[in-house]
């Protein structure tokens, strides 16, 4: 009875070490998607980088020529609306049928229009996107 016990032991231990590797290989792969998400998409000037610093603290020519370039919801792929927040594939073709049907965005308050898109998807979108 003691091999069995030995080996019931065995086993136990290589299932808890299983499992252990299983959740820090999963806590990786969520770290690296979480904060890195250039790595999954693949393109990483396709991602919208809001511009939060203070413009009073820089001058005119600094701000212009350091203030990244925000995303136009006019001229936008699908590829590239997915790179903003609370944008998934289908939010990101409803744009897109929405922008062919009705012409483009007057301004970015319109996106509202777009079905599934609200106030609240609104104000996160809006350190990101223009419509020049």
């Amino acid at each position: 009875m003691n091999n069995v016990e030995n080996a019931i032991e065995r086993h136990y231990w290589r299932a808890v070490t299983f499992l252990v590797i299983l959740i820090l290989a999963g806590a990786g792969f969520w770290g690296v998607r979480r904060f890195a998400p250039a790595v999954f998409l693949g393109k990483p000037d396709l991602i919208a980088v809001p511009n939060d610093e203070n413009p009073k603290s820089r001058t005119a020519k600094q701000a212009v020529a350091n203030k990244p370039e925000l995303l136009n919801i006019n001229t936008a792929s699908a590829e590239e609306l997915q790179t903003l927040p609370n944008i998934g594939e289908s939010t990101a073709q409803r744009i897109i049928n929405y922008r062919t049907q009705h012409g483009n965005f007057a301004n970015v308050d319109a996106l509202q229009n777009v079905r599934g898109i609200g106030a609240k998807t609104l104000e996160k979108l809006k350190p990101f996107v223009d419509a020049k």
